[in-house]
């Protein structure tokens, strides 16, 4: 595991942390649904990374079946995340949908390495999830309100904490010629048209002036493109276990912001819960090499 592979990761968990506050103000001042957000926030990613692409002279469509499937299961894959995570907020709560979603991923990803790759993770591993979980359930312990069909709200984010485990553990292994941006690019762009027809049950809505676009941008640009191809990138080194751990650091980030954004009250509990969840972060951080011994 490379640091800076690490680190990718942890700046792509830093950036997703960014996704409820910009999302909230996007849906806030345009008044969409969220499912909308959620289709947008493909769209601009994706096709901004092609259009870079395709300046640069970078954009083939000549890619082998083995790059396609990977291309169209991650856009897929993703899709059924956002639209998933979007339908447990809107019938249990972010709390909620965030506790089992994202905090269950790295116990999906752990089940299939014992039970598929007949691999255990090790004991500091598995102290940093413990410490990991710990922190999320306090952080998130003041909202985990389970509305008005929570039981429901539950499964669904759970189903989506799987989902998460598995576009991690399908990138594990890199594709031959196929880079983290084209496969973000890509994949987003085919997830975002998927989303189209989820979006249009509760209608359609677009940003109808500058804010509201900028608001877009940001959410699609930052904080899903080069967030996810941070992501992907890291997963070159990073094992899937330790980097659905790392993503935790998600709402550890979107609480902070929400206290500094929105005055949305920490308190003692949850600042408690953050400590842990850092803490986990460093107990996975890499090792440095011992200098070689010179004789």
């Amino acid at each position: 595991m490379r640091t800076r592979d690490f680190f990718a990761v942890v700046v792509a968990a830093s950036l997703w942390g960014g996704g409820g506050v910009v999302g909230l103000k996007l849906a806030e001042h345009a008044g969409i649904h969220p499912l909308s957000v959620a289709m947008w926030r493909m769209l601009v990613g994706g096709l901004t990374l092609v259009v870079a692409l395709a300046v640069s002279g970078r954009l083939r469509f000549r890619l082998g079946r083995a790059a396609w499937t990977r291309i169209l299961l991650t856009g897929a894959l993703t899709a059924l995340f956002e639209a998933g995570y979007f339908t447990a907020i809107a019938i249990a709560s972010v709390g909620l949908a965030t506790l089992i979603g994202i905090g269950s991923a790295p116990v999906f990803v752990a089940l299939f390495d014992w039970l598929v790759r007949h691999e255990r993770a090790d004991r500091l591993t598995l102290a940093a999830l413990v410490l990991a979980l710990a922190g999320l359930t306090l952080l998130l312990s003041g909202s985990l309100d389970m509305g008005g069909n929570g039981a429901w709200g539950a499964v669904i984010a759970l189903a989506n904490g799987a989902v998460f485990g598995a576009i991690t553990v399908v990138n594990r292994t890199p594709v031959p010629g196929l880079d983290p941006v084209p496969l973000t690019g890509l994949g987003f762009t085919a997830g975002g048209l998927l989303l189209v027809p989820v979006a249009l049950i509760p209608g359609i809505g677009a940003p109808s002036d500058a804010v509201g676009w900028g608001w877009t941008l940001l959410l699609g640009i930052a904080i899903t493109a080069l967030a996810y191809v941070a992501y992907l990138t890291g997963l070159r080194t990073v094992p899937p276990f330790v980097a659905t751990i790392v993503a935790l650091l998600e709402p550890l980030i979107a609480a902070l912001l929400g206290a500094l954004v929105l005055g949305e009250r920490l308190g003692v509990v949850g600042m408690v819960g953050g400590a842990l969840l850092g803490t986990a972060v460093v107990l996975l951080r890499p090792q440095r090499d011992e200098p070689e011994s010179i004789h």
